[in-house]
């Protein structure tokens, strides 16, 4: 899997970049998810203890979005107080917990999930990048490590994989792990060669470092955090005249940032 679904460089933190997790749970538009809420209700208002209906009622919010998760998570509380036993639930509630900024809530639902299906990739990704978020490395670590035994060529695990081994200093691993990625992929996402400079840079390697951060900018010249990394060296170096260029650069990228977000 190369492309898809949970963010990672630019949407979350120095996450995990470029690769994402694929969604491969029921999805529909808004007017079916509208049609099936309208449905639920109207049998609801006669059969008021339907487990199904209230499952029902709670994949309609879900599938409209974020705005609509409390209206989803207490349709499907109400079912599990019924009586509800679907593991699907864990799973819908685990990303939507996540969404609302709730982590510790969300990786217990998601590890209840994964107790059902324990080699379901979306949810062992979604769960080692909470795992991430929260700091816990050793957890993140051990999560991918079973995501490389049941995928070893998949491009998004060795990727994940090599910014999990680059935060606890485990270089060489990590270097090795991104020559997995190009190996399976044949490159790395946007942002992948700056981890690999950013890699050489924290085991001292400065000269191996700058050429990395020139060669993401070759491929994706607006990069910014390579045009930082590459601004910060050239001042280190002495080189003020190249720095003052790209604070330059860097400043009207923002700025163009900026006016986007507020513009959308």
């Amino acid at each position: 899997m190369l492309l898809g679904g949970i963010g990672l460089i630019a949407a979350t933190l120095h996450l995990y970049p470029a690769f994402e997790v694929s969604n491969s749970k029921p999805h529909f538009s808004p007017a079916a998810a509208d049609r099936q809420i309208e449905a639920a209700q109207s049998y609801l208002s006669g059969h008021p203890d339907d487990i199904d209906s209230y499952i029902a009622l709670g994949m309609g919010y879900y599938q409209k979005g974020p705005d609509h998760y409390v209206e989803a998570m207490n349709a499907f509380e109400k079912a599990r107080d019924l009586g509800a036993t679907s593991e699907l639930l864990f799973y819908y509630t685990g990303v939507m917990y996540d969404a609302l900024g709730l982590p510790e809530y969300a990786i217990n639902e998601l590890s209840k999930y994964l107790r059902h299906h324990p080699n379901d990739y979306e949810t062992l990704l979604r769960l080692g990048n909470l795992y991430f978020r929260q700091k816990r490395t050793d957890d993140a670590l051990a999560i991918y490590k079973e995501a490389l035994h049941s995928w070893p060529k998949d491009a998004t695990a060795w990727f994940n994989y090599a910014i999990l081994n680059k935060d606890k200093g485990n270089y060489p691993v990590a270097l090795n792990a991104l020559e997995e990625v190009e190996k399976i992929a044949g490159r790395l996402p946007e942002g992948g060669v700056y981890e690999r400079g950013e890699i050489y840079r924290l085991s001292g390697d400065t000269t191996r470092a700058f050429q990395s951060y020139q060669e993401e900018l070759a491929a994706h010249p607006s990069f910014l955090p390579a045009l930082e990394a590459t601004e910060a060296m050239l001042r280190a170096k002495g080189d003020q005249k190249q720095a003052r260029n790209f604070q330059k650069r860097i400043r009207e990228i923002k700025k163009q940032a900026a006016a986007a977000k507020s513009n959308p």
